[in-house]
């Protein structure tokens, strides 16, 4: 399979291991930090984040990431305010106003 056409899996090594763990480009075990990895019919072929660095999706993980990170704060400030305004609710109540509320087109 040529370079162009591979399907590289991007992973981090705190939860995942794939393969030997062995970076394809410097030859050193990955043992920390993202990596990404491809399959061929003989292993999977790892390689260190910052061995390859040109891999424009590095890049869509970190904006995906920094959205994830700003989504929840946003989130946690509504929660904030909610509770300072409201006090303490019901769970269930919440839940049901949530699951009664009209349709929004």
């Amino acid at each position: 399979m040529s370079r162009k056409n591979r399907h590289y899996y991007y992973a981090d090594a705190r939860y995942q291991k794939s393969g030997t763990m062995q970076c394809c480009a410097c030859g050193k075990k990955i043992t920390e930090g993202p990596y990404r990895y491809h399959e061929t019919t003989d292993a999977y072929v790892s390689c260190h984040r910052s061995c390859c660095p040109e891999d424009p999706k590095w890049l869509a993980l970190d904006q995906e990431e920094q959205a994830s990170i700003e989504r929840r704060r946003l989130f946690e400030a509504d929660v904030l305010a909610f509770y300072d305004k409201w006090g303490a609710s019901d769970e269930e109540d919440f839940m049901c106003i949530v699951s009664c509320r009209p349709l929004q087109s």
